[in-house]
């Protein structure tokens, strides 16, 4: 007899329990002869000890002819509704013959599914919804937590062996490891008309911009048919070709293209027009094809006809320029993923809108691009980029820091609170006035007034000492009636008469027409005491005119949006304009601050003059290797994620870099050198990827050199995994798993993940600042109803398990290898043993009122009597 112990280790306590038994024997003192004595120690050494085997969890093996047996039953769509009822037919005929064994029931399709154990019909509605793969792994792996213990286990697979996704001989090799036999009944579903794309193959898979390129689909079917085959590039549709199809032979549709700039080109080739196809999730495949270049950046420019000295000057160095204007610029990581890197020239916050600055801020985090910010009147803090998405990837803080040379300002802000501005333009507007306030300084001076029909103080003319009070006064503005601006107009020109401010600067906000006159001669006025005057319109119901006219009277910035959104990126940008003193357009000389890469060849410096920039601060960690000749940054440049960014404070253009494009014979090699040292770095020089599907999973293989001989060992890798699905090849990819490789060889870095859905995946790995990319193309569906059986799959898989191929009827051997075996719990039994003892304890200990109750009792039953 052969006993098996789940916790052996706790009848070491038997020996100590006995030992305190005997200790409490011996002290006790209760007074019962020493017979009693003896049997209660006895009793209770007994009671213990069982116990303790109760808890150690004895089982006794056994022999055992227990049967359990998992059908996977084939739900995949090549089946067919017919194939479909064959699969049940032959499930139903084994289990009738073999009725002593417990069945389970699996459907198999892209996900396993467990059906009740006597299901006699499959479900056509699962097979069409989740019957696009056939998985056989998925399925085994999900029998095997079916199975009781002690008892033999058994799979039968029952389907056409024709497997699209993971590894069926893999998953009957893991099985036989858990003493699992595999064994198959071959059933193959009845020939559907179907027409699939079965390959979309580009003739290269790496091209240069303006070559070439031929993809190629090829196209199968089961009967003739006609229709159009439609090519797909990036989601928008751009070939299309007719065909007809002929069973047995593969038909092909060839596209010709020419892809016209750097990117990734994600291509699918679609089925329709088809009549009779009966498997429609085979229609379509993917390719992807990788299109370079000459390094290739996007400029964005407020006015793109000043920046095109710079784009010659930069197509001499072999760098091309996409010059894009407000309105042209791109706003999806996807639209930016084919630059090398993005030059931001004087262009506003808000003509990128927060969606564009986010995916710049993606861009250069999670893609490794590069962002160069230049200077002008519109950029940095004079564009409203403070408190922006970009401000945080910046080197340079956008805040005015000298408190020396900052002369005080006051502020007045004159706000609509008429009922059209109810709800989100009011609020914003509360929250752009807010904004403002925090760019000021502690020596600054904010009031904040409010009209309707009548004039609201909302915050009386004050210093910049409590952010939290002025909030909290905007915060209680509400919206009233009618519009009538000049009183308020007249109020807080009288408040900045009083403030004790070198600078004194109004912005008046409306959304509407306003009754009153006078208003260009009031803002003339104000001019003239030194007080300036912005404004800004929103919609186009607001008197567009008149505020143009009170500013240009007044020296300030007219501004009308259609954006509400975009309030508070001018109020932050025009109030840093009037008040914190940061543009400066004085000649200034570019002084060397650090050596950097950017400045190869140039050194000694003899750069010209320039004739203004914005002031900035350096942040701690940023490299600069120029700054102006009073200390402020010129040329700042630093690493954000895994890309970088680099601020330049002056201009590209003749406003102030005149001198430097008309006299400078470096302009040309300084500024090719500042965008390739920013720029993505270029791919392959140190790191190799290779991204393969095995089984289930795809593995990722990066090889990593310290030099060209040498591998790189004990390297941190890391990976980010981002997907596009098949449905949005016009889309962006997302991350959705970030991976930490393994070093697995001499400068081999392997890690894996699962790709569950259908479409792109690209992974970006990196070590250090270098990085390479790669990509995996997950079909749709492979599913072809051909009415085959694939033989050599099934065989293969049912031998490495030590299975067998049934046939129609025949049932399978219960006769195992090796013997089977249950365990048979004995800690019931041991419980109720220690229980006995522990009532025995009992009635030792009380023997006397056992005799006294039987007294009793024989005394009341006389009594009754």
């Amino acid at each position: 007899m052969h006993f098996d112990w789940e916790s052996p280790r706790l009848l070491l306590l038997a020996l100590p329990a006995l030992a305190l038994l005997l200790w409490a024997e011996a002290k006790s003192v209760h007074p019962m002869s020493a017979l009693r004595k003896r049997l209660l120690l006895v009793i209770r050494a007994a009671g213990v000890l069982v116990l303790l085997l109760a808890l150690a969890g004895p089982a006794r093996v056994v022999p055992s002819d227990r049967v359990s047996a998992v059908l996977l039953l084939d739900h995949s769509q090549s089946m067919g509704a017919e194939g479909l009822s064959a699969v049940m037919a032959q499930a139903k005929a084994l289990r009738e013959a073999q009725p002593n064994i417990e069945w389970q029931q699996v459907a198999i399709g892209e996900e396993p599914l467990l059906l009740t154990p006597t299901s006699d019909e499959g479900s056509i509605d699962w097979m069409k919804k989740h019957g696009q793969q056939t998985h056989y792994e998925k399925a085994i792996q999900f029998a095997k937590g079916l199975f009781p213990p002690g008892a033999q286990r058994e799979i039968i697979l029952v389907g056409d062996g024709n497997e699209t996704r993971g590894s069926l001989l893999l998953a009957a090799r893991q099985a036989s490891a858990n003493g699992i036999r595999l064994s198959a009944i071959p059933v193959a579903g009845k020939r559907q008309r179907d027409v699939r794309i079965s390959a979309l193959t580009p003739s290269q898979p790496l091209v240069h911009e303006g070559a070439s390129l031929s993809l190629t689909a090829t196209v199968e079917c089961t009967a003739e048919d006609k229709g159009q085959v439609n090519l797909y590039e990036n989601g928008i549709k751009v070939g299309s070709g007719d065909i007809t199809v002929n069973p047995g032979t593969p038909s092909v549709v060839r596209f010709e293209r020419s892809p016209p700039q750097r990117n990734l080109f994600r291509y699918r080739a679609v089925l329709e027009g088809f009549s009779g196809d009966q498997l429609p999730a085979n229609d379509s495949a993917l390719a992807l094809v990788e299109v370079r270049g000459q390094m290739r950046l996007l400029l964005c420019d407020s006015d793109p006809a000043e920046v095109t000295q710079f784009a010659e000057a930069m197509s001499r160095e072999g760098i091309k320029l996409d010059i894009r204007g407000p309105g042209q610029i791109p706003k999806t990581l996807g639209e930016l993923s084919g630059y090398d890197g993005i030059i931001l020239s004087d262009i506003p916050a808000r003509a990128l809108g927060d969606d564009g600055m986010t995916a710049m801020k993606a861009y250069v985090e999670q893609l490794g691009g590069g962002l160069i910010m230049t200077g002008g009147p519109n950029s940095f803090g004079l564009g409203g980029y403070y408190k922006s998405p970009l401000e945080e990837t910046l080197p340079v803080r956008l805040k005015a820091p000298d408190e020396e040379e900052k002369q005080s300002s006051a502020l007045a802000i004159v706000m609509d609170r008429s009922g059209s501005m109810a709800g989100d333009k009011l609020e914003t507007a509360k929250a752009a006035a807010i904004a403002a306030a925090e760019v000021l300084g502690r020596n600054d001076s904010i009031g904040v007034y409010a009209f309707d029909s009548e004039t609201h103080v909302v915050t009386p003319m004050t210093r910049v000492t409590s952010l939290a009070s002025i909030r909290g006064q905007i915060a209680t503005l509400a919206s009233g009636g009618g519009t009538n601006l000049e009183p308020t107009l007249r109020q807080a020109r009288e408040a900045l008469q009083r403030a004790r401010a070198k600078i004194k600067h109004m912005i008046i906000l409306t959304d509407g027409q306003t009754a009153g006159s006078g208003y260009e001669g009031i803002a003339s006025q104000c001019r003239a005491e030194g007080i300036t005057i912005s404004t800004v319109g929103i919609g186009e119901g607001s008197h567009v005119g008149l505020l143009q006219a009170i500013a240009y009277a007044g020296g300030g910035q007219a501004y009308l949006t259609q954006d509400v959104a975009s309030i508070t990126r001018i109020f932050t940008q025009d109030t840093l304009m009037h008040t914190g003193q940061i543009l400066r357009e004085d000649p200034t000389d570019a002084v060397i601050s650090e050596k950097h890469a950017m400045l190869n060849g140039l050194i000694p410096w003899s750069s010209p003059t320039l004739l203004g920039y914005v002031k900035t601060v350096r942040k701690a960690s940023a490299q600069l290797p120029l700054v102006t000749d009073s200390g402020d940054p010129l040329l700042a440049t630093w690493h954000y994620g895994a890309g970088k960014v680099t601020a330049f404070t002056s201009d590209l253009k003749s406003r102030w870099s005149g001198l430097w494009i008309s006299r400078w014979g470096g302009f040309s090699a300084f500024w090719a050198q500042v965008l390739r040292e920013t720029a993505l770095a270029p791919q392959g020089q140190r790191m190799s990827a290779t991204l393969e599907l095995e089984g289930e999973n795809a593995q990722l293989t990066v090889d990593v050199l310290t030099d060209a001989m040498t591998r790189a060992n004990g390297a941190t890798v890391e990976a980010e995994v981002l997907f596009l699905p098949v449905n949005s090849l016009g889309g962006s990819f997302h991350k959705i798993k970030q991976l930490i490789l393994s070093q697995e060889n001499a400068g081999e870095y392997v890690g894996h993940f699962r790709p569950d859905q259908a479409g792109v995946y690209m992974v970006r790995a990196q070590e250090g600042t270098d990085n390479v990319s790669t990509s995996l193309i997950h079909q749709p569906s492979a599913e072809a109803s051909l009415d085959t059986i694939n033989e050599a799959v099934l065989t293969t898989a049912v031998k490495a398990s030590g299975g067998q191929i049934l046939a129609h009827g025949q049932t399978f051997s219960q006769k195992y290898g090796h013997p089977v075996t249950e365990n048979l719990e004995l800690w019931p039994l041991l419980a109720q043993l220690a229980i006995i003892c522990w009532l025995f304890d009992i009635g030792i200990r009380r023997w006397e009122h056992l005799l006294s109750m039987k007294k009793w009792i024989l005394a009341r039953s006389e009594t009754v009597n």
